[in-house]
C-alpha cells in the first residue's frame, strides 16, 4: 500500500508479509503520523526502511519512524553519506525554520551485502541506477519494481548535474531496467500511480533520442 507524502506529493510504500512484518520505502513526510499509526494499529513489526535516493521528499520521515520502531535503514553508500550530513534548506523552504536535519543512522549499505537481502522468504534485490542522482537505486521485491525518481510515468526527467545527476547515466540505468525486466513488470514510482514497464518504453526512447547531442558533450 502507499501513502502520499506532504508537502511534496511523493510516494511512501508499505509492504506487509503474511507474518505481519513490514518494510517501508521512501518515507518523505517530516512527521509520518498516518504511516506510524497504521503500523501500530495493525500490530506490524517494521523491519526495514529503504531509501531509493537521498532527496528529502523520499527520506524526511526516517527519524520520525525511528523514534518509534527499531528498524534498520538501507541505502547506497553515497546516499548514506549525504543523508547523514546536516542540512536545512527544506526546513527553510517549507517551514521557515533553521532546524537542521540528518538521518540518525544508516545500518546497511547495499554495497556491503552483495546488493540483496532476504526478507523472510522473499529476496529483495537492489539495482544501482544513477542518473536522476548518482546516489540512487531501484528495488525489486517479488514481481514488483520500486523505482524512486529513476523511472516515472511519461515524465520528463529532473536532473541536476551539480548534485551528481547525468542524462547519460540515467539512459544507461533505464536501459538496464528494460533489459532486466519484462514489459509486464509492475512499476511503483516515487511520484504518481503504478504502471507497467512497457508503458514507458516509447516515451523514454523518444526522450533520450532527442537528447543525443547533449549526451555526447
Amino acid at each position: 500500500m502507499s501513502f502520499i507524502n506532504t508537502p511534496v506529493p511523493s510516494n511512501t510504500f508499505l509492504l506487509i508479509d503474511e507474518a505481519k512484518h513490514c518494510l517501508v520505502i521512501d518515507p518523505g513526510t517530516k512527521e509520518q503520523t498516518d504511516l506510524r499509526e497504521y503500523i501500530q494499529s495493525h500490530g506490524l513489526t517494521l523491519d526495514y526502511i529503504i531509501l531509493t535516493h537521498e532527496h528529502f521528499d523520499h527520506c524526511w520521515g526516517v527519524n520520525f519512524l525511528l523514534e518509534t520502531f527499531p528498524a534498520k535503514v538501507i541505502a547506497t553508500q553515497l546516499c548514506a553519506e549525504w543523508v547523514e550530513t546536516p542540512m536545512n534548506y527544506f526546513n527553510q523552504l517549507y517551514y521557515n525554520s533553521d532546524e537542521m536535519y540528518q538521518i540518525k543512522k544508516v545500518d546497511i549499505l547495499v554495497e556491503e551485502i552483495g546488493e540483496r537481502i532476504m526478507w523472510g522468504d522473499l529476496p529483495v534485490l537492489f539495482i544501482k541506477t544513477p542518473g536522476h542522482t548518482n546516489k540512487g537505486m531501484c528495488i525489486e521485491i517479488g514481481k514488483c519494481l520500486f523505482t524512486g525518481d529513476t523511472l516515472l510515468y511519461k515524465t520528463k526527467p529532473f536532473i541536476k548535474k551539480r548534485y551528481g545527476g547525468s542524462i547519460l547515466e540515467l539512459k544507461n540505468s533505464i536501459e538496464t531496467i528494460y533489459n532486466l525486466y519484462s514489459g509486464d513488470t509492475k512499476v511503483f514510482p516515487g511520484h504518481g500511480d503504478p504502471f507497467l514497464l512497457r508503458e514507458t518504453k516509447e516515451f523514454y526512447y523518444n526522450y533520450f533520442n532527442n537528447k543525443k547531442d547533449e549526451m555526447s558533450n
